[in-house]
C-alpha cells in the first residue's frame, strides 16, 4: 500500500465474517470508514479497532476502497457510492465470496478500476482469491500481503467457476461420503467400522488425486469389476432405493463428463475434467 494514501472501508451487513477480522494486521492503513448512516460507521470502526466514522466523499482521498457487503447490503451502498462519484482511477475491492467485479460495473462505468476478492480454504486461513480489473487486484494483492495473507488471481469474470469448485469438494462431497457410508453400513460393518474404514479411503483417495491428479482415477466399470458393480446396484436398490438411484446417477455423470468426444468435437482430451463441457 502507499504509505500517503489511507485505506478506505464503506460496510453493511454483518462483519463477522469479513477479511479484515480474519487479520487485524489488513487494518493497520484503515482511515475513513463510511456506512449508509454514521452509527453504523462507528460500529465498524469500534469492532476493527481502526479507522474513523467518515462521510462517504472522504473514500476520495483513499488508494484502495474495501466494499463489505452481502447482495442486500450493496443494493444499499452503491446509490452513496454513485451520488458521491464520479470515481476516476479510484480502485475497489468488493469482498464478498458470492459476488464478483461485474457487481460493481456502475462504479467502472463512473471511472473507477474494481475487482472482487474472497477467502479461500486454507489450512492457515491465509490464502484470498482476487478477480476483476489488473490494477485493482495488484493492489489489493499488496494490501493482503501486508496482512500476511497470500492472494490467488482468477481470470476475471470466472469467480463463479471457483465457488463451482468449491461447492463439489464441499457441499456435494459430503453427500457422495453419506451415501458411500450408507453402502458400507448395509454390508454388514458397524457404524465404527464403516467410519472408520470411510476415513481411511476417501483420505487416502483425496491425498493421491491431490498428488497425481487424474492418473489415479479408476473406472467403476472397468472389465473384471463390472459384473460386481451391477450386483452391488441391485442389492441397494433392495436396501434403498434412493441410495441405489443416487449411486446410478452419479456413475452415468460420471460417464458422460469423461465420454470420447463426438465425431465433430475435435481432438479435445475428454479425460481433462470439463472439457466434454467445454471448459478450457
Amino acid at each position: 500500500m502507499n504509505s500517503w494514501k489511507p485505506l478506505g472501508l464503506i460496510a453493511a451487513g454483518r462483519m463477522s465474517d469479513s477479511l479484515l477480522l480474519r487479520r487485524p494486521a489488513l487494518s493497520r492503513h484503515l482511515g475513513p470508514v463510511a456506512a449508509p448512516d454514521r452509527r453504523l460507521a462507528s460500529r465498524y470502526s469500534n469492532s476493527l479497532r481502526a479507522g474513523s466514522p467518515a462521510p462517504v466523499e472522504d473514500l476520495h482521498a483513499c488508494g484502495l476502497v474495501l466494499i463489505h457487503a452481502s447482495g442486500d447490503g450493496l443494493d444499499r451502498l452503491l446509490p452513496l457510492l454513485r451520488a458521491a462519484g464520479p470515481w476516476k482511477g479510484s480502485r475497489f475491492a468488493l469482498m464478498s465470496p458470492d459476488l464478483d467485479a461485474s457487481a460493481l460495473s456502475c462504479l467502472g462505468e463512473l471511472g473507477a478500476r474494481v475487482c472482487s476478492l474472497a477467502a479461500a480454504p486454507s489450512a492457515g486461513r491465509d490464502l484470498a482469491v482476487a478477480e476483476g480489473d489488473r490494477q485493482a487486484v495488484q493492489l489489493a494483492r499488496q494490501w493482503l500481503a501486508e496482512g500476511r495473507m497470500r492472494c490467488l488471481e482468477l481470470q476475471p469474470g470466472r469467480k463463479a467457476l471457483f465457488q463451482l469448485g468449491l461447492l463439489a469438494s464441499r457441499g456435494l462431497l459430503a453427500p457422495l461420503l453419506d451415501a458411500a457410508l450408507m453402502s458400507l453400513r448395509a454390508s454388514g460393518l458397524s457404524a465404527g467400522e464403516a467410519r472408520r474404514m470411510l476415513h481411511d479411503a476417501a483420505g487416502a483417495s483425496i491425498r493421491a488425486f491431490a498428488a497425481r491428479g487424474r492418473k489415479v482415477m479408476e473406472d467403476p466399470a472397468a472389465r473384471g469389476r463390472a459384473a460386481l458393480l451391477e450386483l452391488g446396484l441391485e442389492q441397494a436398490e433392495r436396501c434403498s432405493p434412493r441410495l441405489a438411484e443416487f449411486f446410478a446417477a452419479v456413475l452415468e455423470a460420471a460417464g458422460r463428463l469423461y465420454a470420447p468426444p463426438q465425431a465433430d468435437g475435435g481432438a479435445e482430451d475428454s479425460r481433462v475434467p470439463g472439457r466434454a463441457a467445454g471448459i478450457p
